[in-house]
This record gives structure tokens, sequence and C-alpha cells, in this order.
């Protein structure tokens, strides 16, 4: 249409004006005010809300998509095209790639954000919110009869002129960060898995191999560039917004939109790293060795570990993943930890010294690939040797339980994982005025363990999501018999019927309330977007 160059101008110009002006306010624009500013009122004419209310909700999404394809003609994606049916297939998790939005909007700036989010607050179309992708629950990222804004085209990585600080896109993936970054020795700390957007695992707190000396990911977070409620732009600190700044530091997707992550940004040159495989006889080694390595990680927080147990073609293997941030092969915090192990000869083992961006794609290839169905759970535990050995004895056997009647067995696996939360990682939980995760030094150290099941055809859920909750309860029954149970549960490992949020505490989830009364009085971000864990859901 000839008047889209108009829209888009005023679109421009009044986003600029919200920007500037947002710092001192915090109530919300009235949202006709807000279509106003965006130029998007004359869709909405001959539209009453007494007439929307009234329509379907698929007739009210078409609408919605339709208005979007004429302001945004280059960004948005049908039913029926090439780009739809390529962003469909391109989720990690089968579970959502089978959703069926009633169109992708694949946005390339901010200002499209906004334009998504005051069409679909307008015409009462729901939204979900894509950055990599790569969540097991459904409707985290996709949504059945909707609108999914697809993230991945806004992935502008710029480094500040003193090197302190990276703004990064919330479509960028890790990958692509670390490949920046790496050519300038430096390195901000985020996921592990080259593949991975920024946007969910930093909003759910994002444990990376640098979090012994610097916390999670989102500790790590200056400013947060966020579409709020409104519709508008709104930069997010500790100064400008403290209280909003702290529910985003782990508190998922209920608040808001962020398109950019202002990053603390440190030195960082090469790495060691060795990923090693054994059989199931080297398990109370590689158990003694992680709870040694989680009681002493104060003597060098510069070390990650990782622990494995894996059914994988039939056959159960046990990994230890081991990254350094400092190019120094065998770490005396290693050798030390893992003393008993050095005398097993691995399977496989691929060491070297090579740069964060390699060692992230590297690592990629460990985790389970994209494409089929995927069941993730946690639980936090108190630091065990015995505990790890009862948990690997319970999957173990609920896996062998029922891996001879899964009737497709392309690419079945079945593991836990273990990680340490040490204290030196719970000590930087308090930057910037701390993080809403709810975990205090004197709970640590603590126990991360992930249980996780892929496999091929939906016709074996039945078999693998009944042996994964059973997993689970009985290896938090085995933790309360030994008094080591934690509450905590890390919300980017959650399963769909977790409440990660409600884990963080009683003072925890009241804030979080707070802010989104505060912020969100109209549930936008509840009700709109109801993929992921919502406040709404939590005890």
């Amino acid at each position: 249409m000839n008047s889209v160059p108009f829209v888009l101008s005023i679109l421009v110009v009044g986003i600029l004006v919200i920007g500037a002006h947002m710092g001192a306010m915090n109530a919300l624009h009235p949202l006709d005010g807000t279509i106003e500013q965006l130029g998007l009122q004359r869709f909405f004419t001959n539209i009453s809300e007494l007439e929307l209310a009234r329509t379907s909700l698929n007739k009210r999404c078409e609408t919605a998509c339709d208005i979007l394809s004429t302001v945004l003609p280059s960004e948005v994606q049908f039913p029926g095209t090439d780009d739809y049916a390529s962003n469909k297939r391109s989720y990690w998790a089968e579970q959502q790639a089978t959703l069926s939005p009633n169109c992708f909007v694949a946005v390339t700036e901010p200002l499209s954000v906004s334009i998504s989010v005051a069409i679909s607050r307008k015409t009462q179309c729901p939204f979900s919110v894509r950055s990599g992708g790569h969540s097991d629950v459904p409707g985290a990222s996709n949504i059945e009869n909707g609108i999914v804004i697809d993230l991945r085209l806004i992935r502008e990585i710029v480094v500040s002129d003193d090197k302190r600080t990276t703004s990064v896109g919330a479509g960028a993936s890790w990958g692509d960060v670390y490949t920046k970054l790496d050519q300038l020795d430096l390195m901000v700390v985020g996921g592990r898995v080259s593949s991975i957007g920024v946007g969910g695992l930093s909003l759910g707190g994002g444990i990376s191999f640098f979090s012994g000396r610097e916390g999670f990911a989102c500790d790590n977070v200056v400013n947060y560039h966020v579409v709020m409620a409104d519709a508008r732009l709104q930069n997010v600190n500790q100064t400008s917004h403290p209280d909003l700044y702290l529910a985003l530091r782990g508190g998922g997707n209920n608040f808001g939109i962020v398109v950019r992550f202002d990053l603390d940004t440190y030195p960082q040159g090469e790495m060691w790293s060795t990923i090693r495989s054994y059989g199931l006889d080297a398990k109370e080694f590689v158990t003694e060795g992680l709870a040694a390595f989680n009681e002493h990680a104060s003597d060098d927080p510069s070390l990650s570990i990782i622990t494995s147990f894996s059914n994988v073609q039939g056959h159960w293997i046990c990994g230890l993943i081991a990254h350094y941030a400092n190019a120094v092969p065998d770490p005396v915090i290693f050798t030390s930890s893992f003393e008993k192990l050095t005398n097993v000869n691995p399977i496989q083992e691929s060491t070297q010294i090579s740069r964060l961006a390699n060692l992230t794609r590297d690592f990629t290839s460990y985790n389970p690939p994209p494409g089929y169905r995927n069941q993730y759970t946690t639980a936090t535990y108190r630091n065990s040797v015995e505990l790890q050995n009862r948990i690997v004895e319970v999957v173990t056997s609920e896996t062998d339980k029922i891996r001879d009647k899964i009737s497709n067995l392309d690419g079945f696996v079945s593991a836990v994982n273990f990680q340490a939360i040490t204290l030196p990682m719970i000590s930087k939980f308090s930057k910037r005025g701390g993080n809403i995760l709810g975990v205090d030094p004197h709970r640590g150290p603590l126990l991360l363990v992930l249980f996780n099941f892929s496999w091929a055809s939906r016709a074996d859920d039945y078999l693998i999501i009944p042996a994964s909750e059973s997993i689970l309860s009985q290896s938090n029954a085995i933790a309360a018999e030994l008094g080591l149970q934690d509450d905590f549960i890390y919300m980017n490992y959650a399963g769909p019927a977790q409440s990660p949020l409600a884990s963080y505490g009683r003072e925890s989830l009241r804030q979080l309330r707070s802010v989104q009364a505060k912020y969100d009085p109209d549930l936008v971000f509840e009700k709109l977007q109801p993929g992921g864990f919502k406040l709404s859901t939590e005890a």
C-alpha cells in the first residue's frame, strides 16, 4: 500500500518520542494512545472492540495477521509459504514444531515488535515470542492459533568503545556472540550450546562455563531494552526501574519482550576443555569427583564441570565434560577432584585448547539434535556422592524397563546430567541488587540435576512421559530420605508440569507479582502470551 512508508515514518518518530520520555515514567500508556502513536488507528476505525469480542479466535488472528502483513509486508509469513514451513521445521523440539500459528512475524527491528504487541492487544489475538526456539515446553516459543513474534533477525552485536559492555539483539545465538567476541579477546557470560538463542536462556537464569567466576547470565545483564505491555520501548536497569530489573533476572517472559541485552564484557583468550566417555563401571569415580569439585570450587572458580549418564543406542555411557577459563591443561582443581578417574582409560576423549566459539560448537554435538521429541525435568539437591549414585540407579532401572517397548528407537536417548552450583557461583547472585532466583549461599553448594529423554515418535509418549515423572519422583524421595532436598527449580531445565517461579520462595514470588501488577496490570504477558512459566499457575 502507498501509505506504508508514511506509517513507518510515524512509527520511527513515535517510538523515539516514547523512548525519550519513558525513563521518568512508570505508568503504562493507554493502548489507544499507543495505537495512535504507532500510526495504526486507521486499521481499527471500522472495527469495534465489541465486534472483535464476538468473533472467533481464529478470525481475530486472521485480522491481526492481515494488518501485520499490510504494515510489515516483508516480515509476515503465512501458512502455505516456504518461509512459514521452514520456520516451523526449525524448532529444536518436535512438540513445538507441530504447533501452527496463524502467522510468523520475522521482525527486523524493535519497532516491529511494538507493532505486533499493539495489534495483538487490539485484536485480542494471542502471541508467542521466539528467540532461538530451543525449549521443549509446548507453547514456550510457538503457538497454535496466534502470532509468533520471531526475533531471530534482531541479532546485532555491538561492543562498546571501552570494551566493557556488549549489546546483543535477543535473536542472536550464543555462537554468533562468541564468534565476534573471540576476535577481540573478549567474552560475555552466556550459553554453552552455540545454537541456543540469547533471549530465553538469559531470562531463565543462564548457566555458563564462566558461572563460577561471574554467576549466571542474568547476573551479568547491565540493561534490558524491553517492549512493555503498552507496546512502548523501555530501557530497564538497576537505576531506572530496579523492581522490574530484578524481576527480569530469572523471572522469564512475564513482564515484557526483551529485544536487546546489554551485557558485562570481560577479557578472555583461549580455554582448555576435555570431553571424555567411560563405561558405567567408572560411575563412582565420576560422582566422587563432582562432589569433591563442588566442595572445593572456591580454590579455583575458573573450572566448569558437567557429568552425564546416558543410554545411547542401548549402551550406558558415563560422560565428563570440563571447561577451564584459562589455556592451562589439566588444572590442579580438575586433577585433584577427579584423581581416581585419571587412572581409568576413557572410551573416547576430546581434549583441546581453543576459543569459546569453537568449544560451544563442539559441545552442541553432545546435546540432543533438533527434530525429536524432548522431555526435560529438573531438581536441585544438596551436594552428595550417595545421592548421585542412587539417582543413576533409578534412571538406568526406569529406562531399561521401557526401552524394549519403544516403537521407534531412532534418536532415543535417556540421560541424567549433574552440575555443581558452587558457592563461588551463588556468591555472584547478589550482583547489582541480586537476581530473583532466591538461592542463598547458606544453602550451597548445590547439585543441579537435569533428567532428559529424547525420542522420535509421539506414539511413545505414553511410555516416556510417565517414566520421566517416575524418575523425578523417586529422586526427590531419595533426597528427602537423605535430608538433601532443595526447593530451587532451574527454569531453563524445568518440565511443563513444574513450577520454577514458586521454587524461588515466597518473597521472590511476592516481588514478581508486585512487578506484574505495576507494569502489566492487564496481564498481557499472562493471557495473550500464555506459553512458558506463568505467575498465575504458581502456588
